[in-house]
């Protein structure tokens, strides 16, 4: 898929008004409730400010200020007016002071929705199986946790409650002009449809318009993402210029999506500015001939006018409001698509237990295992083996051959579509994911090192690992004079994805970490397969003590890590072709012993 183009899964088609989906959004609400009458009291205390503020004005202007027109002594009227300005001035001041918790009420009130949701859909991801983070850009996944869950945090706290508040306000405010002057009241009712209509059809192409726009930028993030990632690649190879045209053709696409939502915006105010000015001149005309045949005080008609800038207010949010919700529910139905996929792999309903063992570790078997990543190209076929209890098999093969698959099977990354994996013939998937995985040590040929100290990435907050295991693992690793070397020792600090470390440093940081919780299991895969011949030797030297005792699948690359490993499986093409020791395969003459002497014996002069 070009850079440029958009995931179909990214643009959600859905009704206008979803109502199960502000349903589900509702579920995120409820336990915040407190906080939402926080807000709507708030709104209630404003609103009747406002409503005394029009009253103010009615009662000066029809009082003092109409009295002192005809007075020859105007002195009661300008005390009377004080009076009226005073408590005038005393209304802005709790005003202001509503105001600020108008702000703060709801704002806080959005975060708090925001932070529980943010950490559901972020628990959820951790827990989805490693296929759906290899069918989405990495990019696309933080846009989701990040932006899209942020655009929801505006329609708590300027869209729901203002919007249901906003439908009383009108309901009230109307009420109360038919009060004031009924044939007014009629007139504007009659021309607030003009109003509405425009903000109503300004909803079309909203939310169409905010889906291409969270679309391309959730692509424009995981361009940027693997461009950061593979900088080092993009540098040696030159193709800065070429990354920066894709780059730009991806940013393209992102401001013309916005172009297109700004153009609806354009087109929406200046007709609902027109719709606002043909209702107060309606208004207005109506207003004067009123107070010209006396039907209507000076006092009532800047009431009245006063309360229809609040009628026409909230009106003319309308389409904003619309627009605020438009762009939550595309954002929304982002997230939800994320927290309604089922992880592949599970946890079973009804887990089983394995057996007791007296404190020795499992034997494990794969029985006639067959997998595929992709529906139709096989990548497994009919694989049997077994690693007795506190035995060490290897895996060896050409790369393709299936190796590191056999890992994921084994601890669940993936589940097989025939046969199955067991750990003292109990089905790995019958097994509780937290349970299995953490019977195993795991060093992989490219380990990830987190920010923050050694002594972090090394425990990783595990309660199985005290500083006596630690040292032990240190020791056994061959990498306590690496940790001694570093200022701070187990307390120095790690750059993103361990960058101050060379690539054997980082490994033997990984096998420590692996063997920290003192695990029955050991899998290496393909463990020095990217380390300098001076750190493959110390981990070799390790390497009996590290796999005693334990049951281990290794995974090589470098056969002379291989040697005393009690069975050797060589793969190719998906399927086991030999099996037995390194004597036993190298008297054999088949495939080990071409890979032995493509990696060991000298060329022909």
């Amino acid at each position: 898929m070009s850079v440029s183009e958009v995931d179909p899964s990214e643009l959600v088609v859905n009704k206008a008004w979803d109502t199960s989906l502000f349903r589900r959004l509702l579920e995120f609400i409820r336990p915040h409730r407190r906080l939402f009458l926080a807000s709507f009291s708030v709104l209630m205390c404003l609103f009747a400010g406002e409503l005394f503020g029009t009253w103010i004005w009615r009662g000066a202007i029809d009082g003092p200020v109409a009295g002192a027109a005809g007075a020859a002594d105007r002195s009661p009227f300008v005390k009377e007016l004080l009076g009226w300005v005073g408590l005038y001035l005393g209304l802005v001041v709790f005003m202001t002071g509503m105001r600020y918790l108008e702000t703060s009420v709801l704002t806080r009130t959005g975060q708090a929705v925001v932070h529980d949701l943010r950490s559901r859909v972020f628990r959820h991801l951790q827990h989805l199986d490693l296929g759906f983070f290899d069918r989405r850009p990495t990019g696309a996944l933080v846009t989701r946790v990040t932006t899209d869950i942020e655009n929801l945090s505006e329609m708590f706290t300027s869209g729901v409650v203002v919007l249901f508040f906003d439908a009383l306000k009108v309901t009230v405010v109307l009420g109360i002009l038919f009060s004031i002057d009924a044939h007014l009241a009629l007139i504007t009712l009659l021309t607030t449809p003009l109003l509405i209509g425009v903000s109503l059809g300004f909803r079309g192409g909203a939310r169409r318009a905010h889906r291409e726009v969270r679309a391309r930028l959730a692509r424009l993030n995981g361009y940027l993402q693997e461009v950061l990632n593979g900088i080092r690649v993009v540098q040696v190879f030159r193709r800065e210029e070429r990354v920066s045209g894709r780059f730009n053709e991806a940013l393209d696409r992102y401001f013309e999506a916005n172009q297109r939502t700004i153009f609806l915006f354009a087109l929406f105010y200046p007709a609902m500015s027109l719709a606002v000015y043909v209702i107060q001149g309606a208004a207005l005309w109506a207003g004067v001939v009123a107070i010209t045949g006396e039907a209507l005080s000076y006092g009532a008609f800047i009431q009245f006018w006063l309360l229809l800038n609040m009628l026409v207010r909230p009106i003319r949010e309308l389409g904003e409001r619309y627009n605020v919700l438009q762009s939550a529910f595309a954002s929304a139905e982002r997230i939800f698509q994320v927290l309604d996929t089922v992880p592949s792999v599970a946890s079973a309903v009804a887990p089983e237990t394995l057996p007791d063992s007296g404190g020795h570790p499992p034997t494990i078997r794969f029985e006639a295992v067959e997998f595929e990543y992709v529906e139709g190209s096989p990548i497994l076929k009919d694989i049997s083996f077994e690693v007795p209890r506190g035995k060490t098999v290897a895996v060896v093969g050409a790369t393709g051959a299936g190796k590191s698959t056999l890992v994921n099977l084994l601890l669940r990354f993936y589940d097989p579509q025939a046969g199955r994996v067991t750990l003292d013939d109990v089905d790995v998937q019958a097994l509780p994911l937290e349970t299995l995985r953490s019977r195993f040590g795991l060093v992989l040929q490219e380990d990830f090192l987190f920010a923050g100290s050694v002594r972090d990435n090394l425990i990783m907050e595990r309660e199985g690992v005290t500083e006596a295991s630690l040292a032990e693992a240190l020791e056994a690793s061959q990498a306590r004079g690496l940790v001694q070397r570093l200022e701070g020792g187990l307390d120095a600090e790690v750059a993103e994805r361990g960058a101050t470390f060379s690539t054997g440093e980082r490994q033997l940081l990984a096998i420590t970490r692996a063997l920290a919780a003192r695990p029955d299991i050991v899998v290496l895969d393909e463990a020095t397969a990217a380390v300098d011949s001076g750190t493959e030797h110390r981990i070799e030297r390790a390497t009996r003590a590290l796999l005693a005792g334990r049951s281990a699948l290794v995974i090589a690359h470098r056969l002379s890590t291989i040697r005393d490993a009690d069975e050797i499986l060589v793969m190719a093409r998906g399927e086991i072709r030999e099996r037995g020791t390194h004597e036993e395969l190298l008297a054999r003459d088949g495939l080990y012993a071409k890979l032995h002497a493509l990696q060991f014996e000298e060329p022909a002069a």
